[in-house]
């Protein structure tokens, strides 16, 4: 049987700089600028496993101490888990029991041979079932520290037995902290408080703040609606009617989690919102066992030569971090969530990943079409979904003709 081939047409975008200082709002609503380090202002500052004080603390800064910002969103900075503030802190990773080879422990180090979530602990709760926000994934390969491991008996934590690693908290997980308690730290504050810190500080080029020239960007702020039970219900409908492997169930579980947390009490969103969050996943564990059938069979064709389409694109333009059919998302539809695109495996119908709106792209024509897209992909862990910052696009269109990458 012939492979379909696919005929590339390239689409640049090129971004002019000027040698000034910008600072712009993202897709997420952070700040596009550089990290920088900061130092509490208050008494105390909560860090949290999310922006709202809705979400529970994971680690708590005293007036003084430094921590490392990546960015804003509303009053809330997002910050990184190095530094002194999270020398002691820990988290989770938890899977089921009869799953022994995701995880392989040997002594005080574990190490991770797929995708693993590690779980915030709740400062406030010794209990297992209160410590339940990602904020971070780990991939395969990646090693952590283990302080503790414990299996859990069926029924308690789960409706079967679950293993639960206490990890020391890796530094690049995320939290949150209010804006109000933060100021950026100068440059000798910051040498006189690092020793202890926990940073190190690295030389760099310095830019004068009094001689640049400060171009103030104006951008319309995203206005979402409120998580709501009937909002979440509507979205769990469109969900519902996707075919399986394709559906959005991971972003819409979260939601419900954050509706839950942030209704605690409320017996009907308990109670509705909790059944939701057991269906998703048993949803997204059927979709994972999907995807290591899918996996398995990929790893035969390729020792039989049967290569598929994707990976006939990917061997010729390794360059892309994502390839698959550009498509509608029912969850981050610009009403819940912020609007992104979605890319979608070309076989499976499986979600690989977002990509932001780009004021500069119209893709809505291309809705359908098999993209390649070049840039950085990152695991936002507040969503549980991959985003891509892409910088070009190639239209991947399946055609009859064999082109070879010499003429392209």
């Amino acid at each position: 049987m012939p492979t379909k081939q696919y005929k590339k047409q390239s689409f640049l975008m090129v971004l002019l700089v000027p040698t000034t200082i910008a600072l712009a709002q993202s897709n997420d609503g952070s700040l596009g600028d550089s990290p920088w380090i900061g130092v509490v202002t208050a008494e105390t500052a909560d860090i949290r496993c999310g922006s709202n004080e809705s979400y529970y603390a994971i680690a708590t800064a005293k007036k003084g101490d430094l921590v490392r910002v990546h960015g804003k969103r509303q009053d809330w900075l997002k910050v990184d888990t190095s530094g002194s503030v999270f020398e002691d802190t820990v988290g989770y990773i938890k899977y089921p029991a009869v799953e022994t080879d995701v995880f392989e422990v040997t002594g005080e180090s574990g190490c991770v041979s797929g995708d693993l979530d590690v779980l915030a602990k709740n400062t406030e709760s010794v209990d297992l079932y209160r410590s339940w926000r990602p904020i971070l994934q780990l991939q395969s390969g990646d090693q952590v520290q283990v302080v503790e491991s414990t299996t859990t008996s069926p029924g308690t934590l789960h409706r079967d037995a679950y293993v639960v690693h206490t990890i020391k908290l890796p530094t690049n997980a995320i939290g949150w902290v209010d804006s109000s308690t933060i100021e950026r730290a100068t440059p000798e504050l910051i040498s006189m408080l690092s020793d202890g810190a926990g940073f190190e500080i690295i030389p760099t080029e310095s830019v004068s703040l009094e001689t640049a020239e400060t171009v103030v960007v104006e951008t319309k702020p995203v206005r979402l609606e409120p998580l709501t039970l009937v909002g979440l219900e509507e979205a769990w409908k469109k969900i519902t009617a996707e075919p399986a492997m394709g559906a959005e169930v991971e972003p819409l579980r979260v939601m419900y989690l954050e509706l839950l947390s942030e209704n605690s009490g409320d017996l009907v969103i308990e109670q509705i919102a909790g059944g939701r969050i057991k269906q998703l996943g048993v949803w997204s564990g059927l979709q994972k066992q999907r995807e290591k059938i899918e996996s398995l069979r990929l790893n035969l064709a390729e020792k039989s030569g049967d290569v598929t389409d994707y990976q006939s694109v990917v061997s010729l333009y390794g360059d892309y971090v994502l390839v698959g059919r550009l498509s509608m998302s029912n969850t981050f539809n610009g009403q819940l969530r912020p609007f992104m695109y979605r890319i979608q495996d070309v076989d499976s119908g499986r979600t690989l990943g977002y990509l932001p709106v780009n004021k500069d792209w119209d893709l809505t024509g291309l809705v359908g079409e098999t993209i390649g897209l070049v840039g950085n992909d990152s695991w936002n862990a507040n969503w549980r979904v991959r985003v891509v910052d892409a910088k070009r696009f190639d239209i991947l269109s399946p055609t009859t003709a064999t082109v070879t990458p010499d003429i392209q």
